[in-house]
C-alpha cells in the first residue's frame, strides 16, 4: 500500500482486483487479506483515495457480502472508480437451482442476473429502493449479464457494468 500514492502520481488510475478466488489480473493492485491493499472486501470504507480506479474486477465477492450492506458495497466501488470506470463481476449464481451457491453456508448474498437492474436508473427496480425505505444507491449502468456453467456442474454469473 506504501507505493499506492506514487503509482497513482504516476499512471492516473489503478485496475483493482477485489477478489476472494481466482488469479489476480496481471498489473493489477490487489485487494483483501494477502493484496497489496491489506483489506476486506466486504468492509467498509476501501481504503483508497476518491476516483483512483478505472477498472475494477471483482470475483466471488458478492456472494458474501451481507443483504444489509450490499447496495453500500456499491456505493463505496462507485466512489472509488473514476468517471466512466468499468467492473466486471463474476461469482456463483444464486438461483435456486445453483448448487453452487446453496452448498456454501456462508454465502450471504445471492446474485442473478435482475439483481444488477436494483443499481440501474434505467429500469423499474431502481425506483424501488425509496419505495422500500432504503437510499437509493449510485447509478451504474450494466453493460452485459450472462449465466455461464460454473465449476463442479455449477452455474456462475458474469456481469459487466459500468459507472455512470
Amino acid at each position: 500500500m506504501t507505493r499506492l500514492p506514487a503509482r497513482l502520481a504516476r499512471t492516473g488510475g489503478i485496475l483493482l482486483d477485489i477478489s476472494f478466488g481466482g488469479t489476480p489480473q496481471p498489473r493489477a493492485v490487489t485487494m483483501g487479506p494477502r493484496g497489496d491493499v491489506r483489506h476486506a472486501p466486504t468492509r467498509l470504507p476501501f481504503p483508497l483515495p476518491n476516483a483512483c480506479v478505472h477498472t475494477c474486477v471483482v470475483t466471488h465477492v458478492l456472494e458474501f457480502l451481507p443483504p444489509a450492506t450490499f447496495f453500500a458495497w456499491w456505493d463505496e466501488l462507485h466512489r472509488v472508480l473514476k468517471p466512466g470506470g468499468i467492473v466486471y463481476c463474476s461469482g456463483p449464481y444464486g438461483g435456486d437451482e445453483s448448487q453452487g451457491w446453496l452448498s456454501d453456508p456462508t454465502h450471504q448474498s445471492r446474485v442473478v442476473e435482475q439483481t444488477f437492474a436494483w443499481l440501474d436508473p434505467r429500469l423499474p427496480y431502481y425506483a424501488e429502493h425509496a419505495a422500500r425505505g432504503r437510499k437509493t444507491p449510485k447509478p451504474w449502468h450494466p453493460q452485459a449479464i450472462t449465466r455461464v456453467p460454473g465449476s463442479n456442474s455449477t452455474s456462475s454469473y458474469n456481469a459487466i457494468l459500468v459507472k455512470v
